[in-house]
């Protein structure tokens, strides 16, 4: 499959992607960066969506359909790498709902935010 323009516009890769785990590697571009020097928290937000999903999609079917219905991210720490790692697992799975959390580090693997979230499912 190829990989979506928004990917590509935000500087994802999906790494690993198995029933385990998603990993998703951001190469922030300099454009995304706050005044501060650090990671724009909504880019991180972001990674974290994309990347939870990710980890869903490898527990459904592929025409099942997957949309966001909570985000809660807890920052910890600023960003201020232009490499960023999203590691996402499924919590749970029902028939229309699941629920995904993760953690994203930087490249020195320091811990930047954490996540839950939960995905409404549409089964084909």
């Amino acid at each position: 499959m190829e990989r979506p323009g928004f990917m590509e516009a935000l500087g994802f890769f999906i790494e690993r992607a198995d029933e385990e785990v998603a990993v998703v590697r951001m190469d922030v571009p300099p454009a995304l960066m706050s005044p501060f020097g650090a990671v724009h928290g909504g880019v991180i937000a972001a990674l974290f969506d994309t990347g939870l999903a990710i980890a869903i999609a490898r527990h459904v079917a592929a025409a099942d359909r997957i949309a966001t219905h909570n985000l809660n991210v807890t920052y910890v720490a600023f960003a201020k790498g232009h490499v960023l790692h999203c590691h996402a697992r499924v919590v749970s799975v029902r028939r229309s709902v699941a629920i995904a959390e993760g953690e994203v580090t930087s490249d020195a693997g320091t811990l930047v935010a954490k996540a839950l979230g939960t995905f409404g499912l549409r089964r084909a």
